[in-house]
């Protein structure tokens, strides 16, 4: 059964390549930070979603894969969750994108 929460996911403003998101679960904070492996353009999604199965899998540090741009980020983590949003501004051109994140809570 596919679960989801609503958050956001962000660029890291002045940290190229760095991201931050956060999802509220029965009131709990569940964060991702992370980095790509390439140079992304500052971008936010302040309606994203975050799909996942096993609140498990929001542990520990992770490898993603996917893709920011024109419209919309969308990253699909190697176990599990994925992570996808509709950007305040459009990015173009879009970037293919991979690396890894972190989930914390709070």
């Amino acid at each position: 059964m596919s679960l989801s929460a609503k958050g956001f996911i962000r660029s890291v403003p002045g940290a190229s390549g760095r991201f931050s998101s956060s999802f509220s679960i029965n009131k709990v904070l569940y964060n991702a930070s992370g980095s790509f492996g390439t140079t992304v353009p500052e971008f936010v999604s302040n309606n994203a979603t975050l799909r996942y199965d096993d609140i498990g899998d929001l542990t520990s540090t992770r490898s993603f894969s996917g893709r920011i741009g024109s419209d919309d980020v969308e990253l699909v983590f190697d176990i599990g969750p994925t992570i996808k949003g509709r950007l305040n501004m459009p990015i173009s051109p879009p970037s293919t994108v991979s690396g890894s994140a972190g989930w914390t809570q709070n």
